[in-house]
């Protein structure tokens, strides 16, 4: 059960693989579609903080690898709100608290990582309004359209791992 965090990582790689594809194809228009926020929300009610935390800096470094960003830059924000989710199960007792969650750390971490990539341009956007406006749009959405079949595979996997279920009172 130590190594529950790298399994659920190869469970929801291939959610994290499909999103950089289609960050590919839109990359004439630069949007991101950013789901590693989204990817954080079943693993913090059921994992142990260690290994949530470890899952976080594992999806954020991986963000990371493949986008001119400062080192940590989102690693660190993902890593901060799974510790915040973690301590606080009871917000992601129910659906809309799952949801709202989602759609909150995926913006928060998403603005982090927008305004990295920003501090590191060496040129400025167009619009650069209208694309951060587009961008947190996007990632409030992704929030809420990536969560539940994410959670649901991330659920599956700790199921046949054999992690105890989210318990129901604090």
């Amino acid at each position: 059960m130590g190594w529950a965090w790298l399994i659920l990582a190869l469970a929801t790689y291939p959610w994290l693989l499909g999103a950089d594809l289609a960050s590919d194809v839109f990359a004439s228009s630069s949007l991101t579609l950013f789901v590693s926020g989204a990817c954080l929300i079943a693993p913090s009610r059921r994992l142990r903080r260690w290994q949530a935390v470890l899952f976080a800096a594992f999806l954020g470094f991986l963000f990371e690898a493949r986008r001119p960003v400062p080192d940590g830059t989102v690693a660190l924000v993902l890593v901060a709100s799974v510790i915040f989710l973690s301590s606080n199960r009871q917000l992601l007792r129910n659906t809309p608290g799952m949801l709202r969650a989602a759609v909150i750390v995926n913006i928060l971490a998403c603005l982090c990582w927008y305004l990295g990539a920003a501090f590191l341009a060496p040129v400025v956007a167009v619009d650069p309004f209208g694309q951060f406006c587009l961008q947190m749009l996007v990632a409030g959405l992704l929030g809420v359209v990536v969560l539940l079949p994410v959670a649901l595979t991330q659920n599956a996997a700790m199921d046949r791992l054999g992690v105890p279920p989210a318990p129901e009172t604090p």
